[in-house]
């Protein structure tokens, strides 16, 4: 799952970036047709926030199925990390620098 990809001079790296969240799979007929599609959400040293997604086919060929890396807002990354089960990091130290509002 190693990827580099750089986007508006920011180098966004599987490597070096700091896992957040990924799925977790349920099995299904559907998955045994399309494959999974597994997405971690990640975080730069520096703070960026991107997701890197790769289907996996169950049968088929795996080279039509390129792995992508997306940059995030901040925002995006929320929501991205709200529909992830597998949470690596508590939301507070997976957004530290997030301000949130008086209740």
């Amino acid at each position: 799952m190693s990827m580099k990809q750089a986007f508006g001079g920011v180098v966004y790296d599987t490597d070096t970036g700091i896992l957040l969240a990924r799925n977790e799979h349920q099995f299904c007929i559907k998955t045994l047709k399309t494959g999974l599609k597994n997405v971690d959400l990640f975080r730069t040293p520096s703070g960026c926030y991107f997701k890197y997604e790769k289907t996996v086919p169950f049968f088929g060929d795996d080279d039509e199925h390129d792995p992508e890396l997306t940059p995030l807002t901040p925002q995006e990354a929320v929501i991205v990390y709200n529909k992830l089960t597998d949470r690596r990091l508590e939301f507070e130290d997976a957004f530290p620098d997030i301000e949130y509002a008086d209740a």
